[in-house]
């Protein structure tokens, strides 16, 4: 009997110890997704965005006077399909994909094909940066928790 108690005891002592491992490293995991998701919530202004394209790229300042009034246009119309849409489904993909469409379309007229390409260049290099932040972290969370 004594020994049967004994094996219950150990059972149960490993089995809280797995679940509490686990239980942090999902809530590691939580915390870097809601880190990741008040990052990407908080958008730049369609200002500081064109600004920063002016820059990079050299624009003028009636481009980037262009590029401010297409932003603002886009950011609107993007607003008024999250309000009008439930984000995540089939239709609001379709829509958003053609508002950046058409936005795209719009902005190659504005600054030209090879400066677009220059943009579309640099939104690729930013776009790797952030997976590869991301990766980094993942492993450090792994890492600090012992995981391979």
């Amino acid at each position: 009997m004594k020994k049967f108690i004994m094996l219950a005891m150990a059972t149960a002592f490993m089995l809280s110890t797995t679940v509490m491992a686990q239980s942090s490293l999902l809530n590691k995991v939580k915390d870097s997704k809601e880190v990741k998701q008040a990052e990407t919530n908080v958008t730049a202004s369609a200002k500081t965005r064109a600004d920063k394209i002016a820059k990079d790229l050299k624009l003028t300042d009636a481009q980037k006077t262009q590029v401010i009034a297409l932003f603002t246009k886009q950011d609107a119309s993007i607003a008024k399909l999250k309000s009008g849409t439930k984000s995540g489904s089939d239709a609001y993909k379709t829509k958003l994909a053609a508002i950046q469409k058409s936005g795209d379309t719009e902005l190659q007229n504005i600054i030209g094909k090879d400066k677009f390409q220059q943009y579309q260049g640099s939104l690729k290099a930013g776009e790797q940066q952030a997976k590869d932040k991301a990766n980094s972290k993942i492993k450090s969370i792994k890492g600090d928790l012992n995981i391979k």
